[in-house]
């Protein structure tokens, strides 16, 4: 089985996860393993194989025995004439040579096609990862905002039993919490959800899905990607076009006809003679099916290759697209890192440093910690979508590349 290198660098994770954890190449090869789709053009390419095989076999021979001149007496196997001989037929025109290099170009086309559905399963494998991954870091920054939420309430309410604060803070403490409890029930939905689509994709339960390790917080670059005819879709149209032609040699073919010999021995009982008798014969070909055959199959080479002008044209609007995509989200995700994030930490620290001193009120401090989270969480989003658009990428990365 052919194992496609880490396209998905970003994803990519250096050496072998830990126990109760999951990383991309471990989720991949599960992928592989279990596939439904993938075992089934694997079986197709076998069954292309076989074909190969017995594409161009010549035809048995056929055993042939005749008796002539019998009687209706006692004398039945006295009095007649008895042949037994074989019959060949042999095809002109290279009917076997052309049999067997289409059933080839047939495999070709299953081979292609297996490695098509790699890469195809390879990058819905990892969407599927990122978008665990995200739901993972979201559930965290959850989490975190939960704990902090708690802390709130405590504080708040340790300073109205002191006298220093008052009831209103901590209502305003408690109302917080409970936003961020209903928002953990909806992130803890979606988690559940992505880790059952990445365990039907791989075969396993989703309780045996562990933890998900990857550097998600790194995105690699997305330069130089052209649509070529390396690529297998293109590989796979070729080799059909390639076989239909091929089909068009054998139909053209059918015109000429196939000679048929035929020797044996020939017994005369009566006078108990012995002769070697020899035939050839042939069929008159006043009809030209081949050439109408032949005809048909070329204008459908001719749409196939037309089909794969359009799926080239097509790959490369769609690699256009995501790329575009691609460098869209990291731009926004550089600038969320590097602009917003700052500015976000920086309000907290300044609201909870003013709150501590007096300066302001519970709901500015609460209203500060509250933008934070959902910066962190828009961070998380905007990662997430570069990483969608790096995985829909590698269906036009070969491996080595």
């Amino acid at each position: 089985m052919n194992k496609l290198t880490v396209l998905f660098c970003s994803m990519a994770v250096a050496g072998v996860a830990g126990p109760g954890s999951l990383n991309l190449d471990q989720a991949l090869e599960l992928a592989r393993q279990t596939s439904p789709e993938l075992r089934a053009a694997r079986l197709h390419t076998q069954a292309a194989e076989k074909s190969v095989d017995a594409a161009g076999l010549r035809k048995n021979p056929k055993l042939i025995f005749e008796a002539e001149g019998l009687g209706w007496d006692n004398d039945l196997f006295s009095e007649g004439e008895y042949t037994l001989g074989l019959k060949q037929e042999f095809q002109r025109r290279g009917k076997r040579r052309n049999a067997r290099s289409t059933a080839r170009k047939g495999r070709d086309a299953t081979r292609w096609a297996v490695q098509e559905k790699e890469l195809e399963l390879g990058a819905t494998v990892r969407q599927a990862f990122v978008e665990l991954m995200a739901q993972q870091e979201i559930g965290t920054v959850r989490v975190e905002q939960e704990q902090l939420a708690r802390a709130f309430v405590e504080v708040a309410k340790r300073r109205r039993d002191a006298g220093g604060g008052s009831e209103l803070a901590v209502v305003q403490a408690e109302l917080a919490l409970e936003e961020t409890l209903l928002l953990q029930t909806c992130c803890f939905g979606d988690l559940a959800a992505a880790q059952e689509k990445l365990a039907a994709l791989i075969g396993v339960p989703r309780s045996e899905l562990g933890e998900l390790v990857a550097p998600y917080y790194e995105l690699d670059p997305a330069d130089g990607l052209l649509v070529d005819d390396s690529l297998p879709t293109l590989q796979r149209l070729a080799a059909q076009i390639d076989q239909v032609r091929g089909e068009a040699q054998q139909a053209k073919a059918k015109d000429a006809a196939n000679i048929t010999l035929d020797a044996g021995l020939r017994h005369e009982a009566m006078g108990d003679i012995n002769t070697f008798v020899f035939g050839a014969s042939m069929p008159l070909a006043f009809s030209r099916r081949g050439r109408a055959e032949q005809a048909v199959l070329l204008l459908r080479a001719d749409a196939l290759q037309a089909e794969q002008a359009e799926v080239r044209r097509q790959l490369q609007a769609d690699l256009a697209t995501t790329v575009a995509l691609y460098k869209g989200a990291k731009v926004e995700v550089e600038m969320t890192h590097n602009n917003l994030m700052p500015k976000a930490e920086q309000a907290y620290v300044l609201s909870r440093a003013g709150y501590d001193a007096g300066r302001f009120s519970w709901f500015e401090l609460i209203t500060a910690q509250q933008h934070l989270a959902a910066i962190r969480i828009r961070y998380i989003e905007a990662l997430k979508d570069a990483h969608l658009a790096r995985a829909e990428l590698s269906k036009f990365m070969q491996e080595g590349s």
